[in-house]
Protein backbone atom coordinates (compact mmCIF):
# COMPACT_ATOMS: atom_id res chain seq x y z
CA UNK A 1 0.00 0.00 0.00
CA UNK A 2 1.43 3.39 -1.17
CA UNK A 3 0.15 6.91 0.11
CA UNK A 4 0.25 9.65 -1.87
CA UNK A 5 -0.38 12.99 -0.67
CA UNK A 6 -1.30 16.26 -2.93
CA UNK A 7 0.69 19.43 -3.38
CA UNK A 8 0.41 22.65 -1.79
CA UNK A 9 2.73 21.35 0.81
CA UNK A 10 0.79 18.53 1.89
CA UNK A 11 2.04 15.38 3.61
CA UNK A 12 1.55 12.25 4.69
CA UNK A 13 1.60 13.32 7.98
CA UNK A 14 -1.59 15.01 7.73
CA UNK A 15 -5.16 14.90 7.56
CA UNK A 16 -6.35 11.25 7.26
CA UNK A 17 -3.19 9.57 6.24
CA UNK A 18 -2.24 8.91 9.52
CA UNK A 19 -5.16 7.38 10.92
CA UNK A 20 -5.63 5.58 7.22
CA UNK A 21 -1.63 4.16 7.92
CA UNK A 22 -2.30 3.14 11.64
CA UNK A 23 -5.73 0.94 10.74
CA UNK A 24 -4.09 -0.76 7.85
CA UNK A 25 -1.23 -1.67 9.61
CA UNK A 26 -3.32 -2.97 12.24
CA UNK A 27 -4.97 -5.03 9.61
CA UNK A 28 -1.47 -6.22 8.80
CA UNK A 29 -0.74 -4.51 5.61
CA UNK A 30 2.28 -2.95 4.35
CA UNK A 31 2.41 0.68 3.97
CA UNK A 32 4.39 3.08 2.99
CA UNK A 33 4.29 6.98 3.39
CA UNK A 34 6.41 9.47 2.47
CA UNK A 35 6.14 13.16 1.87
CA UNK A 36 7.37 13.21 -1.72
CA UNK A 37 9.87 15.77 -3.05
CA UNK A 38 8.82 19.54 -4.10
CA UNK A 39 6.05 19.21 -1.96
CA UNK A 40 4.84 22.18 -2.44
CA UNK A 41 4.80 22.61 -6.58
CA UNK A 42 3.98 18.65 -6.76
CA UNK A 43 6.08 18.82 -10.26
CA UNK A 44 5.70 15.39 -12.21
CA UNK A 45 9.53 15.11 -12.84
CA UNK A 46 10.10 14.80 -9.15
CA UNK A 47 7.11 13.17 -7.78
CA UNK A 48 6.84 10.06 -11.06
CA UNK A 49 11.02 9.42 -10.71
CA UNK A 50 10.14 9.28 -7.08
CA UNK A 51 7.39 6.52 -6.76
CA UNK A 52 9.06 4.88 -9.97
CA UNK A 53 12.67 4.69 -8.42
CA UNK A 54 12.35 4.62 -4.39
CA UNK A 55 9.05 3.52 -4.01
CA UNK A 56 8.53 0.79 -6.51
CA UNK A 57 5.30 -0.42 -6.25
CA UNK A 58 4.33 -3.22 -8.52
CA UNK A 59 0.99 -5.46 -9.37
CA UNK A 60 0.73 -6.51 -5.92
CA UNK A 61 0.05 -2.57 -4.44
CA UNK A 62 -2.86 -0.43 -4.30
CA UNK A 63 -1.84 3.26 -4.44
CA UNK A 64 -4.06 5.64 -2.37
CA UNK A 65 -3.80 9.05 -3.71
CA UNK A 66 -5.06 12.61 -2.52
CA UNK A 67 -5.99 15.30 -5.37
CA UNK A 68 -2.59 15.76 -6.85
CA UNK A 69 -1.42 11.85 -5.33
CA UNK A 70 -4.22 10.45 -7.88
CA UNK A 71 -2.30 12.17 -10.54
CA UNK A 72 1.10 10.48 -9.81
CA UNK A 73 -0.54 6.82 -9.57
CA UNK A 74 -2.54 7.40 -13.12
CA UNK A 75 1.08 8.75 -14.49
CA UNK A 76 2.37 5.66 -13.21
CA UNK A 77 0.06 3.05 -14.17
CA UNK A 78 0.32 4.59 -17.96
CA UNK A 79 3.59 2.23 -17.81
CA UNK A 80 3.69 0.06 -14.93
CA UNK A 81 1.41 -2.46 -13.14
CA UNK A 82 -0.58 -1.79 -10.19
CA UNK A 83 -3.39 -3.43 -8.10
CA UNK A 84 -5.22 -0.44 -7.86
CA UNK A 85 -5.86 2.74 -7.12
CA UNK A 86 -8.11 5.23 -4.86
CA UNK A 87 -8.26 8.45 -6.33
CA UNK A 88 -9.71 10.92 -3.62
CA UNK A 89 -10.51 14.49 -4.88
CA UNK A 90 -8.76 12.98 -8.18
CA UNK A 91 -8.74 14.82 -11.54
CA UNK A 92 -7.67 14.70 -14.65
CA UNK A 93 -7.44 18.54 -15.89
CA UNK A 94 -5.63 21.47 -13.71
CA UNK A 95 -8.86 23.11 -12.64
CA UNK A 96 -7.91 26.47 -14.03
CA UNK A 97 -5.14 26.74 -11.65
CA UNK A 98 -2.13 27.60 -12.19
CA UNK A 99 -0.30 25.63 -9.68
CA UNK A 100 -1.60 22.17 -11.19
CA UNK A 101 -0.95 23.53 -15.34
CA UNK A 102 2.88 23.79 -14.66
CA UNK A 103 3.02 21.09 -12.31
CA UNK A 104 3.98 18.74 -16.17
CA UNK A 105 1.16 16.16 -15.26
CA UNK A 106 -1.18 17.61 -17.97
CA UNK A 107 1.47 17.91 -21.06
CA UNK A 108 0.70 14.97 -22.42
CA UNK A 109 -2.44 13.05 -23.30
CA UNK A 110 -3.65 10.76 -20.85
CA UNK A 111 -3.46 7.29 -21.71
CA UNK A 112 -6.72 6.01 -20.16
CA UNK A 113 -6.78 2.18 -21.60
CA UNK A 114 -3.55 1.82 -20.39
CA UNK A 115 -3.87 3.12 -17.03
CA UNK A 116 -7.01 0.78 -16.64
CA UNK A 117 -5.53 -2.15 -18.11
CA UNK A 118 -2.50 -1.87 -16.02
CA UNK A 119 -4.63 -2.22 -12.76
CA UNK A 120 -7.23 -4.37 -11.59
CA UNK A 121 -9.43 -1.36 -10.00
CA UNK A 122 -10.03 2.44 -9.70
CA UNK A 123 -12.04 3.25 -6.65
CA UNK A 124 -12.97 7.60 -6.71
CA UNK A 125 -13.86 9.23 -4.04
CA UNK A 126 -15.39 12.68 -4.32
CA UNK A 127 -16.94 15.35 -2.28
CA UNK A 128 -19.77 17.50 -4.10
CA UNK A 129 -18.32 20.55 -2.53
CA UNK A 130 -14.74 20.48 -3.52
CA UNK A 131 -13.75 23.61 -3.76
CA UNK A 132 -10.89 23.00 -5.65
CA UNK A 133 -11.42 20.21 -8.18
CA UNK A 134 -15.17 21.00 -9.30
CA UNK A 135 -17.74 17.77 -9.04
CA UNK A 136 -18.61 17.71 -13.12
CA UNK A 137 -14.10 16.57 -12.98
CA UNK A 138 -14.67 13.88 -11.18
CA UNK A 139 -17.92 12.89 -13.24
CA UNK A 140 -15.91 12.92 -16.37
CA UNK A 141 -12.93 11.07 -14.21
CA UNK A 142 -15.32 8.60 -13.51
CA UNK A 143 -16.18 8.24 -17.03
CA UNK A 144 -12.50 8.03 -18.45
CA UNK A 145 -11.67 5.29 -15.64
CA UNK A 146 -14.67 2.88 -14.90
CA UNK A 147 -13.88 3.62 -11.53
CA UNK A 148 -16.10 2.49 -8.67
CA UNK A 149 -17.52 6.00 -7.77
CA UNK A 150 -18.54 7.51 -4.31
CA UNK A 151 -19.75 10.75 -4.06
CA UNK A 152 -20.08 12.43 -0.68
CA UNK A 153 -21.46 15.62 0.72
CA UNK A 154 -19.74 17.80 2.98
CA UNK A 155 -16.43 16.60 2.87
CA UNK A 156 -14.72 19.65 0.93
CA UNK A 157 -11.31 18.61 -0.44
CA UNK A 158 -10.97 15.53 2.11
CA UNK A 159 -8.97 17.62 5.16
CA UNK A 160 -6.94 20.09 2.45
CA UNK A 161 -6.45 23.44 3.93
CA UNK A 162 -8.98 25.10 6.64
CA UNK A 163 -10.48 21.14 7.02
CA UNK A 164 -9.86 19.85 9.61
CA UNK A 165 -10.31 15.85 8.87
CA UNK A 166 -8.37 13.04 10.60
CA UNK A 167 -10.19 10.06 9.79
CA UNK A 168 -11.79 8.37 7.09
CA UNK A 169 -14.20 5.67 7.92
CA UNK A 170 -15.52 5.27 4.18
CA UNK A 171 -11.92 4.88 2.44
CA UNK A 172 -11.33 2.20 5.02
CA UNK A 173 -14.10 0.21 4.09
CA UNK A 174 -13.44 0.61 0.68
CA UNK A 175 -9.98 -0.60 1.13
CA UNK A 176 -10.80 -3.55 3.41
CA UNK A 177 -13.19 -4.77 1.31
CA UNK A 178 -10.45 -4.70 -1.95
CA UNK A 179 -8.00 -6.13 0.49
CA UNK A 180 -10.12 -9.34 1.06
CA UNK A 181 -10.93 -9.50 -2.42
CA UNK A 182 -9.35 -7.28 -5.22
CA UNK A 183 -11.72 -8.52 -7.42
CA UNK A 184 -12.31 -8.05 -11.35
CA UNK A 185 -9.96 -5.93 -14.10
CA UNK A 186 -11.14 -2.82 -13.88
CA UNK A 187 -14.11 -1.88 -16.71
CA UNK A 188 -13.84 -0.32 -20.15
CA UNK A 189 -16.29 2.68 -20.23
CA UNK A 190 -18.86 2.17 -22.62
CA UNK A 191 -18.47 2.29 -26.30
CA UNK A 192 -14.65 2.04 -26.08
CA UNK A 193 -12.53 -1.51 -26.74
CA UNK A 194 -10.73 -3.01 -24.16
Amino acid sequence: MVLIHGNAGASVEGIWFPYLRRELEALGAEVVAETFPDPIKGRMRYWLPYLTDVIRPDERTVVVGHSSGALAAFRYAERAPLLGTFAVAGHHTDCGFELERRSGFFDEPWDWAAIRANQRFIEQFHSKDDPWVPFEVAEELHALTGSTFTALDGMGHFGSYDQRMDTFPELLAALRRRLAAPGPAAPTPPGEAP
